[in-house]
């Protein structure tokens, strides 16, 4: 269950003008996007901008990275990882040469869920059923972006988890870039990611008689213009 991390692989957006994925230019196909009267209209206080190339880091207080993985048969078992960090080295001009790196700590995992003590364990053991004393830090460094739409891409890269690595794919939604007076006026662009991958091609096979092998990972992430 690490290849969560990957989940920043959004990092593909090729930029434009953006509010917001609905009412707004598209970062993965530079066309505008059809205006209807029953989309939502984007705060008044942000105004869209032209997304400048080069280096964004990513705002770890806006971006979550959840996994989900199949108990019993009979329901998802969601946690997150309280700790990742992604670079994204974007090129508007040509969106197949953006860059992403990223990682997530493995003995981060947080369920929510404490023993009797107070203790986490039930985290710890997660962490070390997916690999964390061989590999903490869970790597994602992509090798292709592909536009599929409008303000849509797949990234696809090398994940690198229990000592192996082995490629993975996310697809991508651009979420819209502004201005953000928060951040010192920064230009801040978000991305909404999914993807399933098998945890036995890492080697992660503990607890198989209780739990699945596919491992959907759900990331929602900003990055800010470095």
């Amino acid at each position: 269950m690490r290849a969560f991390i990957i989940a920043l692989g959004l990092g593909l957006a090729a930029c434009v003008s953006a509010q917001g994925a609905v009412d707004s230019q598209s970062p993965f196909s530079g066309q505008p996007a059809a205006q209807t009267q029953s989309q939502t209209p984007s705060p008044q206080s942000f105004t869209p901008i032209d997304v400048p190339a080069g280096a964004y880091r990513i705002d770890p207080r806006h971006t979550s990275v959840l996994f989900r993985i199949r108990h019993e048969g009979i329901s998802w078992f969601t946690a997150r990882f309280d700790t990742k960090d992604a670079t994204l080295q974007l090129d508007p001009a040509n969106p197949s040469q953006t860059h992403l790196t990223a990682s997530v700590d493995a003995t981060s995992v947080n369920t929510g869920l404490t023993n009797t003590a107070g203790e986490r364990a039930f985290d710890h053991a997660i962490g070390n059923a997916i690999g964390a004393q061989a590999t903490q830090q869970i790597t994602f460094n992509s090798t292709a972006v592909e536009r599929t739409g409008q303000n849509t891409a797949r990234v696809t890269g090398d994940l690198t988890m229990n000592g192996q690595t082995h490629p993975a794919t996310l697809e991508v939604t651009f979420g819209g870039a502004h201005n953000d007076i928060v951040r010192g006026g920064a230009v801040a662009i978000g991305f909404s990611a999914h993807g399933v991958i098998d945890r036995s091609q890492w080697g992660v096979t503990q607890w198989t008689a209780f739990a699945g092998n596919d491992v959907q990972i759900v990331i929602e992430t900003e990055f800010t213009h470095s």
